[in-house]
Order: structure tokens, then C-alpha cells, then sequence
């Protein structure tokens, strides 16, 4: 059917945004729409396919009968009309079409691409929990009704499946790695790990599940898998799943995820470097037992020379690491961290042209300025009294006319951390840097200007 062919074809050309946009303008929804409602399976499947494509990261047009149209897709027989239609439907929920709550996407489609995983045939298994990752991510209550459809217990099932290696009779070709099973399974293996990450990110409680589950020796496997993929997805499993202290202190300890993801420090694959140091700023925040040994092992050199890196990724994450690294931290390992990274390369990031960098630049300092006085008067004493005021003055963006220092709004995650320098640098019981910060009128200012911020 020619219909069919052409909705396929617009499938495969929307790659970029722009592709999107100009197949989008040159009136493709609509006729794309009245497929749905053709009766020709193919065709709707194709149509879907086309829809679901153009629908991601991008707003477009539907109605409320294109949408219960959709819905009762996920309702179809067939597999991977389900996992089209609930693809299709996930995209345009994230795209901001559907208005909260959307009720449909909870009772229906999760609950669809929960059952698609158990669904052994063409592409489902791999792709729902991809799809399921798009779903809930960044999502509070959509991870709370993960957690409530027993979204993680299946994913558990189906990563543990997955996570013994392919025998001579399991794989087709009869070569280990190398047959279209063993594909599968690393394919699989991947994405439920995407979705693993995504579902524990936020809720404490969707953690704790996966944690009971018994996930972690099969995540701890996977950051030492051959395929850079499935490596990659097991660093953001671990991400998320160390933002608890709990686990901190008991279960990640027990199954010794720090010595694989320091080794993946020197890893082939720069995202997979990037990802393994993210993992780790959790582990060595204060009350992780496993903060030694990373530090013992070396990393905290690798995170410098990540934060120096021409690479975005690196740059950020290893700044990151370096601000959880002093966070509460003694003023001997503060100064054993700034001998290596120095305050004129603090000093080089607080004004790199990242905002996240500098972010968090300043969150570092922040710490840096936590303490005692005499963590307060290393930090003056090494950026320098007046190169300090200047850059706090800079981040605040507050003259002492009380208005705006230049035409760019000022970017509230900088504003907030450079005020928390300020009330570190004045909650010392000492008079000399509340002194200090009292010299500057424009900081003076710029703390009454934001006191009335309706920011929060």
C-alpha cells in the first residue's frame, strides 16, 4: 500500500528537530492522522511509527479523537502495534501536548509497556523499557506510578534473564558474543538499566525496591560488560541508586561498586568516563564509608584532570566530584585537593563559559569557605581578598543602585550559590570576613535585592 511505504518513509527522515519541523509544515500530520482511522493495520502501524517520530522532543497538533484513537492501539493484539502506539503516546506526553494530569498515561500505557517487556518477540522486549525510561523520567509522580504497577520487579526479572552469559545452544551462530541471542540479551540488558535509572532517580522508596530485588550484582557485572553501552547505562544505574544514604552505607558497600567504576575512570569510551565519574560524586560525599578508597585509589587526580578537560561532559562531572569531594571535608584534604587542582584553575572555572561549570565552581568554593576560620582565610588567602569579592560581586550582578548590573538576566543557580558562599564566609565566629564582605557595598546590595526575589 502506497500510503503505508510513504508513512514509513517519513518515519526514517526525521532524525533532527529541523527535519521534524519541516515535514511538520509542509502538512504531513494530517494526512498521517487520517491513516489512523484507515482500517489498514499496516498502515495505521506505519502511521503511528511516523507520528511517534515527529512527536519526540516536538509539539504537534492532535484531537481528542487522534488521541483515544491511540489509546486503544495499546489495547491491540499485536505486540508491536502496542509498543507503537504506547511509544507514540510517551513521546507526546513529554512533548507537553497532554495537560496534567493525563490519567490515560498512568491507567493505560505504563501498564501496557510493563506487559510488553515479557513479550519475547521481534523488538518489544528491547525497546519497552526504553520507551518506559522515557515515560517516567524526571517524573515524581510518574516513578510513583511505576513503583505502584511493579514497573521495577519486572525490570529486575527481565535485566536478571538477561545477565547470564549466552551458551554454544543458547546462541544461534554458536560463537559466544557474536550471535543475534547474545545481541538481544546486551540490547536488553542496556535499556533495562536505562529504565532501572530512571525509575530510582527520585523516590526512595523505588530504590529501595530495587534494591530488594537483587539488581546489584547484575548492575555490578554490567560495569565490567565488553559492550560500552551496557556500561555506560550501569554507571546511571548506580547514579541513581547511590542518592540514597542508605544504600551509601550498606549495600553498595557490600557489593563494592567503587573499585569498577574508578577503573572505568580510565575507560576506552569518554561517555563511559563521564558517567563513571558522576557515579562516583555520590560515593564521596562525607558519610560514605567508600569515600577512602576512592580517594586512595587516585581518582580524585582523574577528576581534576576531567575538570580541566575540553570536553563538556568531563569538565562537569569532574567539577562536580572535586565539590563533593570537600563537601564537610577537613581543611587537610581541602588543601590536598586545591595543591592539584590550584586556585588559579578555580579561579580559571569560575568564569568558564559553562554555567553548570560554573555552578559548580562556585558550590566548590562554597565548601571550600564551610568550616573554621581558618578554612575561610586559606580560601581568601589563595584566590585572593579582592579577586574573591569580585567574583562574588560578578555572580550577584547587583550594583549599589540596586538594579541589574548588565542586560542579561541574572541566572539564579549562580545567585543562589554565590549567596551561599557569602553565609558560609560570615557563620565563622569571627569578625574578619564578615568585615571583609561588609567592605563591598554591592554584596551588601545585592543580599537586600534578593531578599524580595520571587525566585525560589
Amino acid at each position: 500500500m502506497i500510503s503505508e511505504f510513504l508513512a514509513t518513509m517519513i518515519a526514517k527522515c526525521c532524525d533532527t528537530q529541523e527535519q521534524q519541523m519541516q515535514l511538520a509544515s509542509a502538512g504531513v500530520i494530517q494526512p498521517l492522522i487520517n491513516l489512523l482511522h484507515s482500517g489498514y493495520i499496516k498502515a495505521q502501524q506505519a502511521a503511528l511509527d511516523a507520528l511517534s517520530t515527529l512527536g519526540r522532543e516536538n509539539t504537534i497538533d492532535t484531537n481528542q479523537f487522534t488521541t483515544v484513537t491511540m489509546i486503544e492501539f495499546v489495547k491491540n493484539k499485536s505486540a508491536s502495534m502496542r509498543l507503537v502506539a504506547a511509544t507514540c503516546l510517551t513521546n507526546l506526553y513529554r512533548s507537553g501536548v497532554f495537560s496534567e494530569p493525563f490519567n490515560e498515561i498512568v491507567l493505560t500505557v505504563l501498564p501496557a509497556l510493563v506487559k510488553l517487556m515479557k513479550e519475547d518477540v521481534d523488538n518489544v522486549q528491547e525497546q519497552a523499557p526504553l520507551v518506559l525510561a522515557d515515560l517516567i523520567k524526571d517524573s515524581d509522580d510518574m516513578q510513583k506510578a511505576a513503583y505502584d504497577a511493579d514497573t521495577i520487579p519486572q525490570l529486575a526479572e527481565l535485566l536478571i534473564s538477561v545477565s547470564t552469559k549466552p551458551t554454544e545452544k543458547d546462541d544461534p551462530m554458536g560463537i559466544p558474543g557474536t550471535g543475534s541471542l547474545a545481541k538481544h540479551k546486551e540490547s536488553v540488558k542496556e535499556n533495562c538499566l536505562i529504565a532501572l535509572a530512571a525509575a530510582t532517580l527520585l523516590k526512595e522508596e523505588c530504590r529501595s525496591q530495587a534494591i530488594e530485588h537483587k539488581i546489584l550484582p547484575h548492575v555490578v557485572a554490567a560495569l565490567q560488560d565488553e559492550q560500552p553501552r551496557v556500561r555506560l547505562a550501569a554507571c546511571q544505574c548506580i547514579k541513581s541508586l547511590s542518592r540514597s544514604v542508605a544504600n551509601l552505607r550498606t549495600s553498595l558497600v557490600d557489593h563494592g561498586v567503587a573499585t569498577p567504576l574508578i577503573k572505568l575512570l580510565q575507560d576506552e569510551s569518554v561517555l563511559v568516563q563521564s558517567a563513571a565519574c558522576a557515579a562516583l560524586c555520590n560515593l564521596v560525599l562525607d558519610f560514605s564509608p567508600m569515600k577512602k578508597t576512592v580517594i586512595e585509589a587516585g581518582a580524585m587526580n582523574k577528576f581534576i584532570e576531567y575538570a580541566r578537560s575540553q570536553d563538556a561532559r568531563l569538565q562537569l562531572n569532574g567539577m562536580w566530584a572535586i565539590k563533593s569531594m570537600v563537601y564537610k571535608a577537613d581543611l587537610a584534604l581541602k588543601k590536598s585537593v586545591m595543591d592539584s587542582l590550584t586556585f588559579e584553575g578555580l579561579l580559571g572555572l569560575l568564569q568558564e563559559s559553562q554555567t553548570d561549570v560554573q555552578e559548580q565552581a562556585l558550590e566548590t568554593t562554597r565548601n571550600l569557605v564551610c568550616g573554621q576560620l581558618d578554612d575561610v582565610k586559606y580560601v581568601i588567602e589563595g584566590v585572593g581578598k579582592d579577586e574573591l569579592l569580585d567574583i562574588l560581586e560578578s555572580k550577584l550582578h547587583v550594583t549599589s543602585g540596586m538594579g541589574i548590573t548588565n542586560e542579561e538576566e541574572p541566572k539564579p543557580k549562580l545567585v543562589e550559590a554565590a549567596l551561599y558562599v557569602v553565609v558560609n564566609m560570615c557563620s565563622v565566629p569571627s569578625a574578619e570576613p564578615k568585615d571583609l564582605i561588609m567592605s563591598r557595598p554591592n554584596i551588601l546590595n545585592s543580599v537586600i535585592h534578593h531578599l524580595v526575589s520571587h525566585r525560589k
